[in-house]
């Protein structure tokens, strides 16, 4: 990275002065106060080597608020999403406009993306399965006859491609598909262990990012690198998280086990394949019956925590099916393989393994302040384990070792960055490493004439039995008078078809639901017909950008609170009541009201926006809690007679 020394001294400087002259040069680029209030706030936190929570309100432009001023500073920076769509916003918008603008005032720099290891064409998996077909993988020839119109793709590409990535093909190629042809991190054996290892797309993406001087990362990778003591990702100065709002729950996930049948099945698979022969026939056979007792015993182990893990019925068949998986890595590591598929094979075969048997025993014997329990209805029930407070964790890995700025729209709760910092593993009003400083930056959305939040006082509260056909009659009052162009969130399935069910029956509108289509097709239909409505639950309330008269009415039918039974959050609410604290106003109340902004924040996304948010949990009125919970949200003007927000949605809809 190169920064020209005619540039002001200070840091702080240095970025309001670049600021300017982006905006400047930006078509259609403006001042915005609070922009230039988060790129000052955090270009200091940078220049001091302190961490920075930052929550800027949506239309900020909060990427360029902390891009600046880290570009700016010259030093090497990971910036981390939690969706791939703001991941791919960085690297194909914000930083190629970013690296012309700023070139022209002395700041120079590179950039590189790097992706989970599925994301990548795996060239030995590729290499295995040419074989299998009857092909010879090193000299790239293949039987036409013998191919599949894929593989033979695949195989084209892979010589002609230099990314390796699945968004880079021309075409399409089935999930099935593309899992025979790449690999997971955890059963990837790295550069050294694998023969393709100098050709691995995945590997030439880290060797790219090792020489960039910003890498796009998300919350997954970069915890994995927390995990792996900081060998996944490339030395670094600082990192940014944005969309910081989802951390506590991708690191409880990453310093965690999640334990399928599916795991116990791809190893099965994955040695069956390699060893075949009659040699190693009465090991594969044990091993095949252990993980169908894996199966049976999630199968049948209620749902629930798990107390004691080591003495239970499903903790005494992972330790049967552990000792299996021994024997069965032993027989592989005395093979000698001759063909690069094979090499291949026993490397990921032994990686895979190994991981498995290692989560068993973490499994079996949970660290201190570690939670166990079986999740999952049907088919497929896990056995996970997580920690219960990852603050602790990231105290540790993170932010002792460098300076982090975390950012989002939604960070405080009732006005307060406290209770995230808490969790988070930072200390208030403490020195460096575990001190911080906070920002919060303003909207520059006019929310007086934008928007209205509606809260429907009059409706029964959730538990009461006539609440859900009063909130469906409020619904369809609603989406009538908006003319559709509405977001419907849920916060269950149950809900969620007695939505669509009844908006469908009643209305002339073309009702979208979640799982009728993928995610980006709802979205794309959504946006192109004006008049539809969009029914989802929460894979939809966060990172949805729909600007325009296609949205202008959000319903939110409850408070999102965590369930009472998940055992994960029932740990954390009695460390907090062990911490003589209340566990609903320390552990539910703040992920509710974090939540409910995010759902909120769907609706206003430009200043042309106008709109209402109706939130039908009268809870919010009634009890005290919720005015806490309403100091959250956007500063909509709030209403609570039915018939105002009636008719300001027929005004929003009404031409000027």
């Amino acid at each position: 990275m190169t920064v020209h020394t005619e540039l002001p001294d200070r840091l702080t400087e240095r970025a309001l002065l670049a600021l300017e002259h982006v905006v400047a040069v930006k078509p259609g680029g403006r001042r915005r106060s609070g922009q230039v209030e988060m790129v000052a706030a955090v270009a200091e936190a940078i220049e001091d080597g302190v961490h920075m929570l930052c929550e800027a309100g949506p239309g900020t432009g909060k990427s360029f608020g902390y891009l600046i001023p880290a570009l700016c500073s010259g030093q090497r920076v990971v910036v981390s999403t939690a969706t791939k769509s703001l991941q791919d916003q960085l690297s194909t918008r914000d930083l190629p406009f970013l690296s012309e603008v700023l070139a022209q005032i002395g700041v120079e720099f590179s950039w590189a993306t790097v992706k989970g290891r599925r994301n990548y064409l795996c060239r030995s998996r590729l290499a295995e399965r040419l074989e299998a077909e009857g092909g010879s993988s090193q000299q790239g020839l293949f039987e036409e006859e013998v191919l599949p119109d894929t593989i033979r793709l695949l195989s084209e590409w892979a010589d002609l491609n230099s990314t390796g990535d699945r968004d880079d093909l021309p075409e399409h190629v089935p999930d099935e598909l593309w899992s025979e042809v790449s690999v997971a991190g955890i059963e990837c054996p790295g550069r050294d262990g694998c023969p393709q290892g100098d050709h691995c797309f995945a590997m030439a993406a880290l060797d790219r990012a090792q020489e960039a001087d910003v890498v796009i990362v998300n919350h997954h990778l970069y915890g994995a690198d927390l995990m792996m003591g900081g060998s996944v990702l490339p030395e670094h100065d600082l990192v940014v998280f944005d969309e910081a709002h989802r951390l506590e729950d991708t690191m409880a996930a990453a310093f965690g086990v999640d334990m399928t049948e599916g795991r116990f099945w791809h190893f099965q698979r994955s040695a069956t394949a390699y060893l075949g022969g009659a040699a190693a026939r009465g090991l594969l056979i044990d091993l095949t019956r252990r993980v169908r007792e894996v199966d049976d015993a999630l199968q049948q182990t209620p749902l629930g925590r798990v107390t004691e893990p080591a003495s239970s019925p499903i903790g005494s068949t992972f330790s049967t099916a552990a000792a299996a998986v021994g024997e069965v890595l032993k027989a592989i590591r005395a093979t000698q393989p001759s063909t690069p598929g094979a090499l291949g094979a026993r490397a990921r075969a032994l990686r895979l393994g190994g991981h498995l048997a290692g989560d068993i025993a973490m499994a079996m014997s949970p660290p201190p302040g570690h939670v166990a329990w079986i999740e999952g209805e049907g088919s497929r029930p896990s056995y996970r384990l997580a920690p219960v407070e990852v603050g602790p964790l990231l105290a540790q890995h993170l932010l002792s070792v460098r300076p982090a700025v975390l950012t989002s729209a939604t960070l405080s709760v009732g006005g307060s960055l406290r209770p995230i910092a808490d969790r988070l593993g930072f200390e208030e009003d403490a020195d460096p490493p575990l001190g911080y400083r906070s920002a919060r930056v303003g909207s520059p959305f006019d929310y007086d004439e934008q928007a209205r939040i509606y809260v429907a006082a009059r409706l029964p509260e959730p538990r009461s039995p006539d609440y859900q056909a009063a909130a469906l009659d409020e619904t369809e009052r609603l989406v009538e008078a908006s003319g559709g162009r509405a977001l419907v969130l849920t916060t269950s399935f149950r809900m969620l078809e007695a939505l669509a069910d009844r908006l469908k029956e009643a209305l002339p509108f073309t009702v979208l639901v979640q799982g009728e289509l993928p995610k980006r097709r709802l979205v794309e239909q959504f946006e192109q017909d004006e008049t539809s409505v969009l029914v989802a639950t929460m894979g939809f309330w966060e990172g949805l950008d729909v600007p325009g008269r296609s949205l202008e009415l959000v319903v939110i039918d409850k408070l999102p609170f965590p369930r009472p039974d998940d055992p994960l959050w029932a740990a954390r609410r009695e460390v907090a009541e062990a911490a003589g604290l209340s566990g609903f106003t320390a552990i539910d109340l703040p992920r509710a009201a974090i939540l409910l902004a995010q759902g909120a924040g769907r609706l206003i996304r430009t200043t042309e926006d106008r709109g209402l948010v109706a939130l039908l949990d009268s809870r919010l009125m009634k009890r005290r809690y919720g005015r806490h919970i309403l100091r959250s949200l956007p500063p909509m003007p709030r209403i609570t007679s039915p018939e105002a927000a009636l008719a300001f949605l027929r005004s929003v809809g009404t031409p000027t």
